[in-house]
């Protein structure tokens, strides 16, 4: 039996890109069994994941702990092979770490990777990307050495993610204990909500948060409830949102208090999604939602969903879609938001609104 090992990504929205290369190589290779080397952070993407059949979560490798991480992570796996019998005859390598180039070399076989000056050296099947941009595209482009690519009967674009029952079950309880007493039966039938998700990692991808709460006065008068989510780094800004909010009893506020499976059932649930670039972005185009994504310092060429269930916001601007974690502009402590996200007008929104729910 030849097992495959897969360094993986840091975020949940890449994790996520990498699923229907995943799924390829299970579908071709039934009988190999698949190690994944996530995040912690993102590893629940790939908890209920029938094509991973073990996963080993990481931390991040800076300084001197990095170095002591990345041993203890090769004994690890090391470990996982010795003890479960893995012997890993390629490890596919999402990464352009040279850390990680090493380690896949020493634990199996063969390593696929993209192609980089250092890690050139470790690889046995080096791949360009050369004219591809979309990272599901790029996700694919690795598993090319493999004899999967456009046309093949294992290729498929779209991202693997199972919700379950009792995720649907917990949301519509958050659902009915955050709207208690407003006079309706929450149920998946006749609540209409839609999600909120302001946040990101990086500050730079944010938008101004007064963009949602008009958006939210609208959407309440035209009967639909509002959420926000996001992470406790999110709190800020949804704040912010609620607190411009007209219809405070139309709306809640769940940033911190949701895990990855309760905001699937939250997202499934909803009918519409209003995100910037982030996880939850993803993981509602994984779930087949209908989404407004907001985009500026990062490109949606490569960092969108490929579904025809997403309206793309994107003003372009001399220096958009500069993939810095924050604004290099000297005004840009001022206005708190980059012109990028500054030039995103509430029209915009409502026209995404209208393509996608209105239209319908």
């Amino acid at each position: 039996m030849k097992d495959i090992l897969i360094f993986g990504h840091n975020y949940i929205g890449d994790v996520l890109t990498m699923t229907p290369a995943i799924r390829a190589l299970k579908l071709k290779f039934p009988e190999s069994r698949i190690v994944a080397v996530v995040s912690k952070n993102a590893s629940p993407i790939l908890r209920r994941n029938k094509d991973i059949d073990k996963i080993v979560e990481t931390e991040r490798f800076n300084g001197i702990k990095g170095i002591a991480r990345i041993f203890k992570l090769f004994l690890t796996l090391k470990n996982i092979s010795k003890t479960n019998g893995y012997k890993f005859y390629i490890c596919l390598n999402f990464l352009a770490s040279f850390k990680f180039s090493i380690l896949g070399f020493m634990l199996s076989e063969k390593q696929v990777g993209r192609e980089k000056f250092l890690n050139n050296f470790f690889l046995h099947d080096r791949i360009k990307f050369q004219g591809i941009t979309n990272n599901i595209d790029k996700s694919l482009k690795l598993i090319e050495p493999f004899y999967i690519n456009a046309g093949n009967k294992y290729f498929n674009k779209n991202y693997v993610y199972d919700i379950e029952e009792h995720d649907i079950k917990n949301a519509e309880n958050v659902l009915k204990n955050s709207f208690n007493g407003y006079g309706t039966e929450i149920n998946a039938e006749n609540f209409k909500f839609v999600l909120f998700s302001p946040g990101s990692t990086r500050k730079s991808k944010e938008a101004p948060p007064f963009l949602f709460s008009v958006f939210a006065d609208f959407l309440n008068k035209e009967g639909y409830f509002v959420v926000i989510t996001g992470n406790k780094k999110n709190e800020d800004i949804s704040k912010e949102i609620c607190d411009k909010i007209d219809n405070k009893h139309m709306s809640v506020n769940l940033t911190g208090l949701t895990d990855i499976y309760t905001l699937g059932g939250l997202i499934y649930l909803s009918k519409l999604v209003v995100s910037v670039d982030n996880g939850t972005m993803h993981l509602a185009s994984a779930l087949k939602v209908p989404t407004i994504a907001l985009f500026g310092s990062t490109d949606p060429a490569v960092c969108a969903p490929i579904s025809d269930k997403i309206f793309i916001i994107d003003k372009k601007i001399g220096c958009y879609h500069c993939f810095k974690n924050l604004c290099g502009k000297e005004d840009y402590k001022i206005k708190k938001y980059p012109d990028c996200m500054n030039n995103i007008l509430y029209e915009d929104i409502i026209e995404g609104y209208n393509f996608l729910l209105n239209s319908n």
